[in-house]
């Protein structure tokens, strides 16, 4: 059986902008410049997020990440609440379900944080499970991925769809598939370093899990 695990900032939520806006707030707080574009923002957005946060001019000595990290979320989170989903998403979901694969969410984002982004859209029909993590500091989402993986049977064919090398990581990890897409936190520049497959939008995505064998 096909298993999609949906990665949910910059894959399925629409957060690009304001992730932008927010770290650029967050440098001008520390009289450091803000970043010139989306462009240069998605050139630098990694994980872990520490790395992220030092190539955007952060000094650690100064402030430690996890004020950093504290100050972001508190202008970031109540603001999140207003970002859509992508375009896609509502028919990529429903046409991922008439096919009969299983769903699931699987983010970096603090799960109290993470169900109330989804709440406001009408999509838990379509999606089995939600997972996310326990603290605002974004660590590695493969630990969350190898339970989900665990849980599943050893015949499924899993795939992860995500919008950064770090979802490639972890599905690499576990050996299972994965897609990109380039809509979302990196630049498809940055995504083509890495041996994944690359899709323009979230119905590409599902179009490539359906027509492979």
């Amino acid at each position: 059986m096909k298993r999609i695990v949906w990665d949910w900032n910059g894959t399925l939520l629409n957060d690009v902008n304001l992730c932008f806006e927010c770290i650029n707030r967050l440098l001008v707080s520390k009289n450091l410049d803000p970043l010139i574009d989306l462009a240069a923002y998605r050139d630098i957005f990694e994980f872990p997020i520490q790395n992220y946060y030092q190539k955007a001019g952060f000094n650690f000595d100064k402030t430690p990440y996890e004020v950093l990290a504290g100050e972001y979320m508190k202008d970031y989170q109540e603001k999140s609440y207003d970002c859509q989903l992508f375009e896609d998403v509502y028919e990529t979901l429903r046409k991922a379900h008439f096919f009969g694969f299983p769903q699931c969410i699987l983010s970096a984002s603090r799960k109290d944080y993470l169900l109330k982004q989804i709440e406001k859209f009408d999509i838990l029909d379509y999606v089995d499970s939600v997972h996310g993590i326990e603290n605002i500091y974004a660590s590695s989402k493969k630990e969350l991925a190898r339970k989900y993986v665990e849980s599943c049977s050893l015949e499924d064919e899993i795939w992860f769809v995500g919008d950064s090398i770090h979802d490639y990581e972890v599905a690499n990890t576990l050996k299972a598939n994965c897609i990109l897409v380039t809509t979302g936190h990196q630049s498809r520049q940055k995504l083509e370093r890495v041996d994944a497959i690359i899709a323009d939008s979230l119905l590409e995505s599902l179009e490539i899990i359906y027509e492979t064998n």
